[in-house]
């Protein structure tokens, strides 16, 4: 790693990890949510095998959490890096866009860490209980959902021009990820053409993914299809994020 590569990689968290408001509400909202209904519903099991509420919905807050940060924070920090004329001042480095985007990725994942880390003490604290799936499973699920969400968050950031602009595009694009994944309501529960209508989310096949890492069926041919799905979307959202990002908010 190059000399300006440092640089901007430690100005970059720096910065993003000064606004406090904003991580807060990127790392205190999953892990609330997920306090919150398992306070409600931890008793409650689903489907003919009766998982618990632990298994069959802590993998879909891990999607949450890596959700939350695509939209919360990967996309508008870059608006509001923009905003301060921060990459205007860029163009006169070596870095160019692939540098940008990997340092968004990476302290995107950084804080999808942390977020991560404070559920499952959440989880062991409520249900005394610890993933018990591969690790390498688990965490290839994580990376590809991770790729696909945070790609998507940069091509909002690359798209907006103001914070205020990308913090609603987040939150707006947010509640159907949430009500139509199956990440918070059973997907058997909603009418058919609601059922069908969830597989052009994205958010369906990351919890999708991330269920089966869980289990431990993540390298099965289940796994396959929304793995491509998740690799397609994430590459063309940041190559898409490539062309369209402009340095400057003007």
């Amino acid at each position: 790693m190059n000399t300006a590569l440092q640089a901007y990689f430690g100005l970059d968290f720096r910065l993003a990890f000064r606004d406090r408001l904003v991580l807060v509400f990127t790392l205190g909202l999953p892990a609330l949510m997920y306090g919150f209904f398992g306070m409600m519903y931890g008793h409650a099991t689903y489907g003919e095998q009766a998982v618990s509420y632990y298994d069959e919905y802590t993998p879909s807050f891990i999607g949450l959490i890596l959700l939350n940060v695509a939209l919360m924070n990967v996309g508008p920090v870059l608006v509001i890096y923009k905003e301060m004329g921060l990459f205007r001042r860029l163009l006169v480095t070596p870095l160019d866009m692939s540098a940008v985007w990997l340092s968004a990725i990476s302290r995107a994942f950084v804080i999808f860490m942390i977020g991560f880390v404070e559920m499952m003490l959440v989880g062991w604290y409520m249900f005394h209980q610890l993933p018990r799936t591969s690790l390498l499973e688990l965490t290839s699920a994580i990376v590809v959902c991770a790729f696909a969400l945070f790609s998507m968050g940069f091509l909002i950031g690359a798209f907006f021009k103001t914070a205020n602009a990308a913090f609603n595009a987040g939150t707006f694009i947010f509640q159907p990820m949430l009500l139509l994944s199956g990440a918070s309501i059973p997907l058997d529960q909603l009418p058919a053409i609601v059922q069908k209508l969830s597989l052009l989310v994205p958010m369906t096949h990351a919890v999708e993914v991330l269920r089966l890492g869980w289990r431990g069926e993540y390298f099965t041919p289940a796994g396959l299809q929304p793995t491509l799905v998740l690799l397609a979307l994430g590459l063309v959202c940041a190559l898409v994020a490539r062309r369209a990002f402009r340095w400057s908010a003007a």
